[in-house]
């Protein structure tokens, strides 16, 4: 049974978009809300404002008189979500090495050692969950509250995407804390236009991975 909280439509919300984001309901997949609502335990209007929310987080697609699917994912999208993602995590990351006291360099550490590990033991789930975390940080050293804002909306598509990426990429792992690595030193060192180079590098990494799936080398489907 599905417990309520104060903010329910956003709670369901985070639970179909999870589901989601982690491909276990389906690029243009139905949602049946009668079947969805009731394994839920809640009635079908909060669960039609949580349809909404999704909706403009970009991961279902609300069609009138046929009820909602789970959107897809293009190369097209994806080509637009990461030229998105490199300016703005540039920014984000040039801020951080510029605003950055100790107990943000503290935090950042203690993300970078949870990649570390994560990779050396080729745990995706890990890995996922600590490159969220550092971006986190990040976004709080950057003392930039309307950026913030703006990112976390692009989260739940970066995490749909990380995630399909990641699925495919356990022996890629290792290489790639590289970059996570560079970037904690440009922080340390304050070097904004360096960190924003690395940060760079990294969007355009992703987005190659990202691409692969897209063309039909991973779990969603091809653009139609």
């Amino acid at each position: 049974m599905f417990e309520a909280s104060e903010n329910l439509p956003e709670q369901v919300a985070r639970v179909i978009g999870d589901r989601i984001i982690r491909n276990q309901l389906k690029p243009g997949e139905r949602i049946l809300e009668a079947k969805l609502a009731e394994a839920m335990g809640v009635s079908r209007s909060p669960l039609r404002e949580a349809l909404r929310i999704l909706e403009k987080q970009k991961l279902v697609e609300l069609i009138p008189r046929k009820g909602a699917k789970v959107s897809k994912i293009s190369a097209s999208h994806i080509i637009w979500f990461y030229d998105i993602f490199e300016a703005l995590y540039a920014l984000v990351a040039r801020e951080s090495a510029e605003k950055a006291d100790d107990k943000d360099r503290s935090a950042l550490r203690m993300a970078l050692q949870k990649i570390e590990k994560a990779a050396a033991n080729r745990d995706i789930e890990g890995y996922y969950s600590a490159i969220f975390e550092f971006a986190a940080v990040g976004l709080k050293a950057a003392r930039n509250p309307l950026l913030e804002a703006i990112m976390l909306d692009l989260w739940p598509n970066n995490r749909r995407i990380q995630f399909a990426s990641l699925s495919m990429r356990a022996k890629d792992l290792r290489t790639n804390v590289r970059f996570f690595q560079e970037m904690v030193q440009c922080v340390i060192d304050g070097e904004p236009s360096r960190i924003e180079a690395v940060v760079r590098a990294y969007a355009r990494n992703e987005k190659a991975f990202a691409l692969k799936i897209a063309n039909g080398k991973g779990p969603w489907p091809q653009e139609a």
